[in-house]
């Protein structure tokens, strides 16, 4: 007997191990860094590990700061414009729409935590170098997004390129903690939101991913919708 043939429904229905596995990892992840950050506490493991690289000479303040505006907050308009001026129009939406709910999640959490930022874990005892708004800490919106984003390249990267997605992740959180604005738990809690995020996302049931335009039935550089 003929083995009944696939619809292209049930075809794009099979979800991605690696997608769900990254969900569950983020879970894993996110769980006992919500739970740190309502602590509203640094322990010494993690301050440690917060003045390794705040106290990194004054001389990469500059550079520094372009890492963390440039690879985090200038480059969500560059993600989804640059695609819109080649006609990838389902990437430029999949970037809107992935990073705009992994920021959109990280500030929820901000407002539930409400953990204060290092300056004040720290009674000032830290090299502030950057004056951020707002006194909640986790997760780092920089950090959220610059994850998105960079898991999002690394869909469409060749893979021997894809090593740049990581080093994009490392040195937007290399950079809030050598700032000082945010804690090594602020980072990791950051970087499970923006991989939850781009899973979630990959993750939706065909049926309703179509009509959002997020099935991956058509790759994500081809032109058009």
């Amino acid at each position: 007997m003929d083995a009944p043939k696939k619809t292209e429904t049930t075809k794009y229905v099979n979800y991605p191990k690696s997608y769900i596995i990254g969900l569950i990892i983020g879970v894993i992840i996110l769980i006992p860094s919500v739970i740190i950050g309502n602590m509203h506490h640094l322990s010494d493991f993690q301050a440690r590990i917060f003045y390794d690289f705040n106290n990194l000479p004054n001389y990469l303040n500059k550079p520094t700061y372009w890492i963390t505006e440039g690879l985090a907050i200038y480059a969500i308009p560059i993600t989804i414009l640059i695609p819109l001026l080649y006609k990838r129009f389902r990437l430029a939406w999949r970037f809107f729409v992935t990073v705009g709910g992994a920021g959109l999640v990280a500030e929820i959490f901000k407002h539930i935590i409400k953990e204060p930022r290092p300056v004040h874990l720290l009674h000032g005892h830290l090299h502030l170098r950057v004056l951020e708004n707002g006194y909640n800490s986790f997760p780092s919106g920089h950090v959220t997004v610059a994850t998105a984003m960079a898991l999002i390249v690394w869909m469409i990267l060749p893979k021997k390129w894809r090593w740049l997605s990581i080093v994009w992740i490392l040195l937007v959180a290399y950079s809030r903690l050598y700032l000082g604005a945010h804690t090594p738990n602020d980072i990791v809690g950051a970087f499970a939101v923006g991989l939850i995020s781009v899973c979630v996302v990959r993750l939706i049931p065909y049926k309703l991913a179509k009509p959002l335009k997020l099935d991956t039935k058509t790759p994500l550089l081809e032109r058009g919708w």
